[in-house]
């Protein structure tokens, strides 16, 4: 048993020699793999990371963000694997005038990568102006919500608009919370246009669900700042103007859950993360 500990731990010291001399031959880029847990199923109900979106700012609250440009900073590029495009069919149960069979795909995927995904960093305390939409629009169109993942700066604005001739009851609620509601918009008829701010009224993310139709989902990214993303297909995602110092960064995503990982940002350095459910 000693002779095989002391194997592997020669194989793990090469591989580290290997990797640092790679480091120092570009003195730019920086790697960091996430292997993926061995029991699905804990990732996928392990969402209590997904709260950490409300408080990924600086301060002992996490609500601490100043704008401000950094003497110095890196980045952080980064790919979402594991997935492949995956169709879920959905069949109405009534107002079937309305709401017809259609099919949505809630795992957008190409080249191995898992679209709409929600990718944030936790524990940034600076940076830029935060780049996300302070509008934006929601359509619920044949008993569905479009588009299913955006993102939104806190305390910005939703559009939504209704083509549908139904009863509806839309609610926000925080994911990851029970019964944290941010507020109900109905509609009765189609053409109806209604803004609301406090869906977005401070960093979260939150679900948007029709009471009276079940299938109806979406959800709303709240940013704290800037260092905020959600994937496409590909799965990829990019954070540039990064303060250097070490941050967890956290990835969400409706069907497999949240994980979660540490990553240090040097100046001048493209630091490297490939994730996989």
């Amino acid at each position: 048993m000693d002779g095989r500990r002391a194997v592997l731990l020669l194989a793990a010291l090469v591989g580290c020699d290997e990797s640092r001399a790679t480091e120092e031959a570009n003195g730019r880029i920086a790697d960091v793999a996430v292997t993926p847990s061995a029991d699905h199923a804990t990732a996928v109900l392990r969402d209590s990371g997904v709260l950490s979106l409300a408080r990924a700012a600086g301060g002992a609250d996490g609500l601490q963000y100043t704008v401000s440009a950094p003497d110095s900073s890196g980045s952080i590029v980064g790919k979402i694997g594991g997935g492949a495009p995956r169709d879920t069919s959905i069949t109405p149960t009534h107002d079937l005038s309305v709401c017809r069979p259609f099919t949505q795909s809630l795992v957008p995927s190409r080249d191995g990568g898992v679209g709409n995904s929600v990718v944030w960093l936790v524990g940034v305390a600076t940076g830029p102006r935060d780049d996300a939409p302070r509008r934006v629009r929601i359509l619920l169109d044949g008993c569905r919500l479009d588009p299913r993942v955006q993102r939104v700066v806190a305390g910005g604005t939703v559009m939504l608009t209704s083509r549908d001739a139904m009863m509806t009851r839309l609610q926000f609620i925080d994911v990851g919370r029970v019964s944290a509601s941010r507020g109900t918009v109905l509609f009765n008829d189609a053409g109806q246009v209604v803004p609301t701010s406090d869906a977005a009224k401070v960093p979260g993310l939150v679900q948007i669900r029709d009471d009276l139709h079940p299938w109806v989902r979406a959800y709303l990214a709240v940013t704290p700042h800037p260092f905020v993303a959600v994937t496409a297909a590909d799965g990829a995602f990019r954070f540039d103007t990064v303060p250097p110092g070490s941050y967890t960064l956290v990835i969400w995503h409706e069907r497999f859950g949240t994980k979660q990982q540490r990553v240090r940002v040097d100046a001048h350095v493209e630091t490297r993360v490939e994730l996989t459910y």
